[in-house]
């Protein structure tokens, strides 16, 4: 019974793992990437990510760089996201830590290396600009 029940759930995984890229794949062709970026998805990102690292409390970051805003398509949705680097200390020597702020209902905030990967997909459309001097500010606030 075991061997069945695991075989069937295999057999379920694998159909899904094939359906569902191709699925994705058209659902995301059909959505039209905006040229510019939506000023107040950009608004909510900065109050977001400000907010996440103001909870964080003793790590909030003495440094943002390279932050940027970008969209992409995720099951037929589309997506905005921020990315950058921040450091916690002073210094030519701190480290610097990637952060990604995604604008889902809500929003999620991650760091480090899934940040770093959120922020990798080729099939982002990034935006000009570098919000970085006003996350810092909103920081700070």
């Amino acid at each position: 019974m075991r061997n069945l029940i695991a075989s069937l759930c295999i057999a379920l995984i694998a159909s899904l793992l094939a359906l569902g890229p191709g699925v994705a794949k058209a659902a995301d062709a059909r959505l039209e990437i905006p040229a510019s970026a939506d000023p107040d998805a950009v608004a909510f990102l900065v109050a977001a990510s400000a907010k996440d690292f103001k909870a964080s409390g003793a790590q909030r970051p003495v440094a943002i760089r390279g932050a940027r805003v970008g969209f992409f398509a995720e099951g037929g949705k589309g997506v905005y996201l921020l990315c950058g680097s921040f450091k916690t200390e002073a210094g030519a020597r701190a480290k610097w830590t990637d952060f990604a702020t995604i604008k889902t209902s809500d929003y999620e905030q991650w760091l480090g290396g899934t940040a770093k990967s959120y922020c990798g997909q080729r099939s982002i459309k990034w935006y000009a600009g570098d919000p970085s001097a006003a996350l810092m500010k909103a920081i700070q606030d």
